[in-house]
């Protein structure tokens, strides 16, 4: 499945490197199955599947193109919803005209006979659009897409939602072609694209469109979307004249679209929004790629393991409790204790003993911290995560502590939103720590926490026990880049 995964958006006409599907650490796979992890059921009931015919003229397919029935009705729908969305809200983001599409979309493939034009040459062979899966060509004002294997294999791993999602963000280039900031810096440039991308997904769930419909899960696919597609830690991140961004910042970037609307993405430029994006440099010396292993195989004899299971409750007792005595709050660092995922399970009241598998739960009776080491293990080891995904976990459990500490009433989704803020909190202060400090962030690490909040999210909005994707997200970005006084005045 991962071979498949090969994403490279290309802005044609600019110097864009373009984004890579790939793990947040140097080398690997993506895949790994991550979001079967959640522990919480799915009870709702999922929409019915609506049939999407194709629509003519909004798709040049050429004479004899592959046919794709689980999503060539539901491409042109997006494409074509779009367009329409833009040509509404540019004049009313921009104050000017609105300008159509004047090149078309064309589906590339190797049998294709019927030229597409090219991007500074004559035309564009299936190896010129393969190479790029999607891009936005500003010589021409056309897009064209890989519908051979690109495509169909993105389609396959993250489903029809997240890649019209993809494909916004590619339309958000055509946009800033229209107002003129074609030629502004390369990773505000991407990200006010996800941020487009995140308006036009707004639209959609919201109701605003009659050709294409966005659910719950449609929205939690886009925002995997922006994890599977940015750029790899080893890149050089915001160094990189053609950066995308991290997991993190696209993220971000998506829900102030989702939020804000064009409005929102129209003053990326403006705002000096580079100066908030963490930016923390790769380290290619490091043996273990910047990620701990769960347990160290050979532990120094003087200075002790170095892993998951001994530096994270370090570095969150080190931030906590310090902070607790200099608060005057009472605290006592809770202790980490971990058990098999095939049990036998420990006992908690007000926990349900269901819930003990694939999961990290603090028991305030005996002010403990209870581990999965199985699942642990497995999302330690995962292509698409790592330490920080453990560490998140580790930290959510330990924020239940200090909301008990603080007497929190507390309950349900304000509660585990407040965890994630709390979490977002201490990871800020793992950037640039002092001296002593026993833990430092690497490259890929906020990612990582990115996409294990997506994976213990609600998968309803409706269901208000974890809170939703964007929710999760929302509240451990808070605390990162706003510190402990913003999550107590923004979250619950």
């Amino acid at each position: 499945m991962a071979a498949l995964v090969s994403l490279v958006t290309v802005a044609c006409g600019a110097s864009d490197a373009g984004v890579i599907a790939t793990r947040s650490r140097s080398g690997g796979d993506a895949g790994g199955g991550l979001f079967t992890t959640d522990s919480t059921p799915d009870n709702s009931t999922p929409a019915p599947e609506r049939d999407y015919p194709v629509l003519d003229g909004v798709v040049d397919f050429g004479e004899a193109g592959p046919q794709h029935p689980l999503y060539d009705g539901y491409l042109t729908a997006a494409f074509g919803d779009i367009q329409n969305f833009w040509s509404e809200a540019f004049p009313a983001t921009y104050n000017a005209p609105w300008e159509p599409l004047s090149g078309g979309i064309f589906a590339a493939y190797p049998e294709r006979q019927s030229p597409i034009p090219g991007c500074g040459t004559d035309s564009s062979s299936y190896e010129d659009v393969q190479a790029g899966t999607a891009f936005y060509c500003i010589v021409g004002d056309f897009m064209a897409y890989d519908d051979y294997e690109g495509l169909p294999g993105l389609v396959d791993l993250l489903g029809k939602e997240a890649v019209a999602v993809v494909l916004a963000h590619e339309f958000g280039h055509a946009i800033q072609a229209r107002a003129n900031e074609w030629d502004n810096i390369g990773v505000l440039k991407e990200q006010q694209a996800d941020c487009f991308a995140g308006a036009w997904t707004a639209h959609v769930a919201s109701g605003g469109s009659d050709l294409i419909t966005f659910d719950d899960a449609a929205i939690r696919a886009g925002l995997v979307a922006m994890i599977y597609v940015r750029d790899p830690v080893e890149a050089g991140g915001l160094a990189s004249e053609d950066a995308h961004g991290t997991g993190f910042d696209r993220v971000g970037a998506f829900q102030d679209g989702f939020e804000g609307g064009p409005q929102r993405c129209a003053t990326f430029f403006t705002d000096n929004r580079i100066s908030t994006m963490v930016n923390i440099e790769f380290d290619a010396s490091d043996p273990n790629a910047g990620n701990l292993p769960l347990d160290d195989p050979a532990p120094d004899p003087t200075n002790g393991p170095v892993d998951i299971v001994t530096l994270i409750p370090q570095g969150l007792d080190q931030f906590w409790v310090a902070l607790a005595e200099a608060n005057g709050v009472p605290f006592t660092a809770p202790t980490f204790q971990r058990f098999p995922g095939a049990g036998p399970f420990p006992e908690c009241d007000g926990v349900d003993p269901a819930s003990w598998t694939n999961n990290v739960v603090f028991c305030p009776g005996d002010n403990t911290i209870y581990w999965d080491e199985d699942f642990a293990l497995a999302m330690s080891t995962d292509p698409l995560t790592g330490d920080m995904s453990v560490g998140y976990l580790f930290s959510d459990a330990y924020s239940d502590a200090i909301q008990t500490a603080l007497r929190s009433a507390r309950t349900g989704e304000p509660r585990a939103l407040m965890n994630d803020c709390l979490t977002g909190a201490w990871v800020a202060s793992t950037i640039n720590p002092p001296e002593d400090a026993v833990l430092q962030l690497s490259a890929g690490d906020l990612d990582e926490a990115i996409v294990t909040a997506i994976a213990r999210a609600d998968e309803s909005t409706d269901t208000n026990v974890n809170g939703s994707a964007f929710e999760k997200i929302d509240a451990f970005r808070t605390g990162v880049l706003g510190g402990l006084n913003v999550c107590r005045n923004e979250i619950g």
